[in-house]
């Protein structure tokens, strides 16, 4: 804020009034800086530009580096414009993350026949290892791996192209030869990815059978925290999407990856589907881009460009040390977006479970065809969740160290209107609530306010809610036997105007609800990766839920629709869906405050090892040797 001439020393009755801290005096530039708590900069602002000593106030906004690689070929990527990383750049490039790349191999050293990619010269690899004859020497014989690796990190230097993460750190894991990448390789490259603390395993690798020490080895990965992202495929020989993701990417735990082109469509050697498991899982899609194409005009085709061999796009002699800036498109391209975003996102917020990664990468989309991006998307069948978005993925907006796509909104809101008055006038004012069931049983609310505009002088609570105030604060608080929930008042508050000033005072209340507490519904719960357990039967229930097993969201919504009477109680919570999206959580709170209330009889246990959902349908037998094979065409850039 800008004082007016004379009125310097009104900056500490300004902030004492504004409920504010003074954190800077500019003598040189004539103003002083005010930090009032978050959600009250619009108030304050308002008050100080209606106190005559005020010349002028103003938020004190924030810039930010703008980090924007200087590579030569920048320009050409027009993939991560598309899924927002340059914005994402601003807040993390990765830093402090490994990424295990599964693959054919990664240029990445000098020795023997092979050399390192040069626009590799500064990314920071990480325990090498060749799971097709056990030794550290995971070097590319294909391309295919280092192209991969580009995406995720390749150097940011004057050179060439970018990569997405060009902070973290890259574990080279080599498990294709020449024949395609054999389950065995598959399973031992991951075990050694979790063992030696990759982060992220990106899989751009795919094909139409898993093995069971494939699948063992990736409930490894989930049960260690460790993220698996893996290319969807493309369609088979005729490169025309399949009704089935590819494995693994189909499996329930990883997130699987489709391609979109320049325009932002879905490609038409995308595959697409659904996860094995009772959810459609998380699937996204992220640039793959097509050769074939030059959709947007500029004389380039439409792959997704960066450094590998040069034999791969168009050299005769086939060389392990000369490179080129390749084009190559597939799901395989798609699929280290969605890995460099995760690194992203980790590197900031290195404690989420892989569960909420998902939730994350599912949430922070894009609908399909947008190619600036424009909010998230329902699922759908083709597309997934949408198109992923970086930007999103870590925003924080209210800057209280959760992503924006985790954060809850609070369990209890409290709201009062402002007023103004004339001297010595009384005004009666409404103090609100707002709560989701299944509601709160225990409150606290106070109230701010300027003493020397007005003063408290009455307040009226609800049955069960008592008031304290003084001539400068205001408490309501309650303890009550039936929680609360919807939207109701707590109290009227009767405030009397003590400004001197013949014109109306404006009377601006700031509450805020703490110690909200949700009702003892008699269950403990604990949740493991979006997955509920009751772990002390509820009398009222006759028992256990579910016999000790996991519940899942399909566990409870079958309790509630076998409960007597609860037609009537979804129709009239809206918060509530009975066809079946209400969460397992929220589920159970509802089964276990009906079954205080009502006393149903819920399901009887089943045996051990059976589960009150529906049984997913049963998984193609697989063949006796699968392999994979990368899921790539690589065309002249």
């Amino acid at each position: 804020m800008r004082l007016r001439d004379g009125a310097v020393g009104a900056a500490p009755r300004l902030a004492g009034q504004s409920g504010a801290q003074m954190t800077r005096v500019s003598t040189r530039g004539g103003f002083s800086t005010l930090s009032v708590a978050p959600g009250r900069e619009g108030e304050v602002l308002e008050r100080l530009r209606d106190d005559p000593a005020v010349e002028s106030a103003e938020l004190n906004t924030l810039k930010q580096p703008l980090y924007i690689p200087v590579d030569e070929h920048f320009d050409r990527q027009w993939d991560m414009p598309m899924i927002q990383a340059p914005k994402a750049w601003n807040k993390s490039r990765g830093a402090g993350v490994t990424i295990a790349v599964v693959d054919t191999g990664v240029a990445y050293e000098d020795y023997a026949e092979f050399g390192r990619s040069p626009e590799l010269s500064q990314t920071f690899f990480v325990y090498p290892f060749d799971a097709t004859d056990g030794s550290e020497h995971a070097n590319d014989e294909n391309g295919h791996g280092t192209h991969v690796t580009g995406t995720l990190a390749q150097d940011w230097d004057a050179f060439g192209t970018a990569g997405l993460a060009p902070k973290a750190a890259i574990m080279p894991v080599r498990v294709c030869e020449s024949f395609g990448c054999a389950s065995d390789a598959m399973a031992d490259g991951v075990y050694w990815a979790v063992d030696h603390g990759a982060d992220v395993i990106n899989v751009s690798l795919g094909g139409p059978f898993v093995s069971q020490i494939e699948r063992d080895a990736f409930q490894y990965a989930e049960d260690h925290d460790v993220v698996v992202v893996a290319a969807g495929g493309n369609g088979g020989g005729d490169l025309v999407g399949d009704a089935n993701l590819d494995y693994p990417a189909r499996i329930e735990t990883v997130i699987s990856v489709g391609a979109v082109d320049r325009l932002a469509d879905r490609t038409v050697y995308s595959n697409w589907g659904e996860h094995e498991g009772a959810d459609p899982g998380a699937h996204v899609m992220a640039p793959g881009g097509n050769t074939h194409q030059d959709l947007d005009g500029d004389g380039f085709n439409d792959g997704i460009r960066q450094n590998t061999y040069a034999f791969t796009c168009g050299s005769a002699e086939r060389s392990y040390k000369d490179f080129a800036e390749c084009s190559y498109y597939g799901t395989s391209m798609a699929t280290p977006h969605v890995s460099g975003l995760v690194a992203l996102l980790l590197s900031l917020h290195p404690d989420l479970t892989t569960h909420e990664v998902r939730q994350v990468v599912s949430c922070a989309t894009a609908a399909i065809g947008d190619e600036e991006g424009s909010g998230d998307e329902d699922f759908d069948e083709q597309t997934g969740w949408g198109l992923v978005q970086a930007a999103d993925a870590i925003s924080d907006v209210d800057d209280n160290g959760i992503v924006d796509c985790l954060d809850q909104p609070p369990p209890f809101i409290v709201s009062i209107d402002d007023a103004k008055m004339r001297p010595g006038e009384r005004v009666q004012l409404s103090l609100e609530a707002q709560t989701p069931w299944p509601g709160v049983n225990r409150y606290e609310v106070g109230l701010t306010f300027d003493p020397f505009v007005a003063k408290p002088v009455g307040c009226t609570p609800r049955e069960g809610t008592t008031c304290d105030f003084g001539d400068e604060h205001v408490a309501v608080s309650g303890l009550l036997d039936q929680p609360l929930f919807g939207n109701f008042r707590l109290a009227y508050i009767e405030f009397e105007a003590v400004s001197t000033s013949n014109a109306f005072s404006s009377v601006h209340l700031f509450a805020s609800g703490t110690s909200a507490r949700l009702p003892d519904i008699g269950l403990s719960i604990e949740t493991t990766d979006g997955s509920v357990r009751i772990s002390q039967p509820v009398p009222t229930l006759f028992g256990d839920l579910d016999c000790d097993k996991k519940v899942v969201a399909a566990d409870a919504i079958a309790a509630l629709r076998s409960t007597e009477g609860v037609e009537a109680f979804c129709g009239d919570q809206g918060d509530v869906d009975c066809s079946g999206l209400v969460g397992a959580l929220d589920g159970l709170a509802i089964v276990a405050y009906l079954a205080g209330v009502t006393r149903p009889q819920v399901v009887d246990c089943p045996p051990i090892g059976l589960s009150l959902a529906p049984e997913p349908s049963p998984t193609p037998t697989p063949s006796p040797t699968p392999t994979l094979t990368p899921t790539l065409t690589p065309t002249p850039s």
